[in-house]
């Protein structure tokens, strides 16, 4: 389909976009390279039943539909995308797009996690799902109980964009949209925070006051079972006192700041994609020795809370930014870049998603 070419009806879109909080939805129009539903004479409505909200467009030669999610969470991402299907008849392709939490120690051997690093589905893990036992959760773990892989069209097409070519082109084609977002005036606040506030801590150092005299609650925490007082909750590791012995450097993140130093540094710096198993869940990763702990037993690299409720509704990938590490010291400095991260990433990944054959003037299915 060429693009900017009008659909007849809802069912001859094939691309749905979905996004829990507004600065992905805010991050994915940016993409756009026109919108249907400019005034309500180009609405496509919608069917009888269906609460969700809709935005319609297209993006190079693809008409997509974005819906607007009224919370987080997987049981929302389900119901959003049941509904999808109900107004939506004709979708080949469910892209879960937004910001998650990275693990950092479980990417592909000599490759390194950043913040604004983007992740792609290649398979999600419920890591809420399980039993609660007297000495912790046991997760389900058994076939019948676990999401299936993606469909033969999906894998294929990763296969495909991860070959030495395909990434390139994905990475490159990423850099492109990313920096042409960053340069909007109405995006200033969506800008590389600096790699000076991209920071990891050693997966046991939590995030509580430091200095004894501080606060007895925190002074009392000794191991990842035990609490820390509401006011570190809520406080930044600044104020916290948090170490920066315990912090842990990686050669990408020195590579960036020593360019910065001698001035070489003057465009945004590339981010990487990373492919792998995200867990997906209703509970935030806030926490480090539990992050790597799921991480190594299931094998994943993200953790985000969508992704499992569009699994079994639509052919699904989930893209997102990574934002924080999932752990104690997780902070909201990173959100809007890593979205503009993951929607740069959507945008060259359906650069090159292949439509499927039409003849003119027939639709893919009826209003």
């Amino acid at each position: 389909m060429a693009s900017g070419e009008r659909p007849h009806l809802r069912g001859d879109f094939e691309i749905a976009i979905i996004c829990a909080l507004q600065i992905e939805a805010d991050a994915v129009q940016a993409m756009f390279d026109g919108f249907w539903d400019e005034d309500e004479d180009n609405s496509y409505g919608k069917a009888a039943g269906d609460p969700n909200a809709y935005t319609t467009g297209w993006i190079g030669r693809h008409n997509v539909v974005l819906a607007h999610m009224p919370g987080m969470g997987k049981s929302e991402s389900a119901s959003v995308a049941t509904s999808f299907r109900s107004s939506f008849s004709g979708i080949r392709l469910g892209l879960v797009v937004g910001i998650c939490g990275g693990v950092p120690s479980m990417v592909e051997e000599g490759k390194e996690m950043l913040l604004g690093d983007v992740v792609i589905s290649t398979g999600i893990v419920q890591f809420d799902f399980g039993r609660q036992y007297s000495n912790g959760v046991v997760q389900k773990d058994t076939p019948d109980e676990n999401l299936g892989r993606p469909n033969k069209e999906i894998r294929a097409f990763l296969q495909m964009i991860k070959g030495m070519r395909g990434y390139k082109q994905l990475k490159d084609n990423s850099l492109v949209y990313l920096k042409k977002l960053c340069e909007k005036d109405d995006f200033e606040a969506w800008k590389y925070p600096g790699a000076s506030e991209d920071i990891l801590y050693q997966s046991t150092y939590r995030h509580k006051h430091q200095q004894a005299e501080a606060c007895s609650v925190c002074a009392s925490c000794k191991s990842k079972e035990d609490e820390v007082c509401e006011g570190a909750l809520e406080s930044s590791c600044t104020e916290l006192k948090c170490d920066n012995k315990e912090q842990v450097g990686r050669d990408r993140l020195r590579n960036i700041k020593t360019a910065n130093i001698s001035g070489e540094a003057k465009t945004l710096p590339t981010p990487e994609i990373h492919f792998g198993r995200i867990a997906s869940g209703d509970l935030v990763m806030k926490s480090g020795s539990h992050r790597d702990d799921i991480a190594e037993k299931r094998k994943v690299i993200a953790f985000e809370m969508e992704g499992a409720g569009v699994w079994d509704n639509l052919p699904t990938v989930v893209m997102k930014g990574v934002c924080d590490y999932a752990d104690s010291h997780k902070n909201k400095k990173w959100q809007k870049y890593a979205a503009a991260s993951a929607a740069a990433c959507m945008k060259s990944f359906l650069r090159v998603w292949i439509p499927i054959d039409r003849q003119p003037g027939i639709p893919a299915a009826s209003k």
